[in-house]
C-alpha cells in the first residue's frame, strides 16, 4: 500500500495550524535558532521554515513532497530525498536541526531514540535542535467528551479536532502509536453524517475530506505525552525545554521542544 505522503501534497493548501506553521510559529523557530543558524538541517520540506538559516539542507523521504511542496533549491538552501533515521551527512555537519511536527511522523519509542541519536551525531557542540511537538495531554480526553464539545461548537478547527481525536485514542490504549487508518476509522465511527457535522461545526466539507488521505495508508503516527517523550532524549542534550508558541487552536499541545547539544 502506498504511503499517504505520496498524495498529501494535493491537500497541502487546505491545511492550517496546527498542521502547518503560521507566522507566530515561524518566529518562534527563528528566535530559538537565531544564534545557531550557520548550517541548518530541516526535517521535511515545510515551506514556511525553508528561509531559516544562512544555509539550509532539507531531507524528506517522499519524492512527491519534495517535488510539490519544497519551494525550490537555491544557493542557500536545497532539499534531497532521504531517511531521517539514517541521514546521509557527516558528524557535526550542522549547527541546528529543525522540524515541524516531525516526531509525529515516526514511531515512538525506538525511532525517537534513533532520531535523537542521529541528531546528536550531526550537531556541533553548543548547537540546538528545535522541533514543534504534537503532545498528548497528561489527562486523557475521552472520545465522548470530544464528540459533545464538537457538536456544541467548541472545536473551531477540523485539523485541531483531528489531532485531539488521535490523542484521545492513544490515551485510551496507552500506546502513543496509532495507524493513520485508525484515526480515519475513529472519525467515521464518531461522525457518520459529514453533512450534519459540517452544518453543526461550520467546518468546510473540503477540510473534513482531508482525513480521507489516510485511507489504505500503511503509515503510523505517534502522540506521546511529555513524560513518554522525555525518556527517549539522550544525555547528549544537556538542556531540554518547552517553549510555548502561538495562539492557534490546539497551540497549548504544540510547544517547541528545544534541545541544546553538549
Amino acid at each position: 500500500m502506498p504511503s499517504h505522503w505520496n498524495e498529501y501534497h494535493r491537500r497541502w493548501s487546505r491545511l492550517t495550524a496546527p498542521l502547518r506553521p503560521d507566522g507566530d510559529i515561524v518566529r518562534g523557530f527563528e528566535d530559538c535558532v537565531a544564534s545557531h543558524d550557520a548550517r541548518v538541517l530541516l526535517l521535511g520540506v515545510t515551506q514556511e521554515l525553508a528561509p531559516i538559516g544562512r544555509t539550509l539542507s532539507a531531507i524528506d523521504r517522499s519524492a512527491a513532497m519534495i517535488a510539490n511542496i519544497w519551494p525550490g533549491d537555491t544557493q542557500r538552501a536545497h532539499a534531497q530525498q532521504g531517511d531521517w533515521l539514517a541521514p546521509p551527512f557527516g558528524d557535526r555537519a550542522f549547527t541546528a536541526i529543525i522540524g515541524d511536527g516531525s516526531l509525529t511522523a515516526i514511531s515512538w519509542a525506538e525511532d525517537y531514540r534513533t532520531l535523537f541519536g542521529e541528531a546528536a551525531r550531526l550537531m556541533e557542540p553548543g548547537g540546538v535542535m528545535v522541533l514543534r511537538l504534537f503532545l498528548s495531554p497528561d489527562a486523557v480526553e475521552t472520545r465522548e467528551a470530544l464528540r459533545k464539545e464538537t457538536l456544541d461548537g467548541g472545536c473551531p478547527s477540523f485539523h485541531a479536532f483531528k489531532w485531539r481525536l488521535a490523542m484521545a485514542v492513544v490515551g485510551e490504549t496507552g500506546d502513543p502509536n496509532i495507524a493513520v487508518t485508525a484515526i480515519r476509522d475513529a472519525f467515521n465511527a464518531m461522525f457518520a453524517d459529514r453533512e450534519m457535522l459540517a452544518a453543526r461545526t461550520g467546518w468546510r466539507a473540503e477540510d473534513i475530506e482531508t482525513i480521507d488521505v489516510y485511507a489504505n495508508s500503511p503509515d503510523v503516527y505517534s502522540f506521546p505525552n511529555f513524560a513518554q517523550l522525555r525518556e527517549t532524549i539522550p544525555g547528549a542534550f544537556g538542556k531540554v525545554r518547552l517553549v510555548a508558541c502561538g495562539s492557534y487552536p490546539l497551540a497549548e499541545r504544540c510547544p517547541l521542544l528545544v534541545l541544546e547539544r553538549l
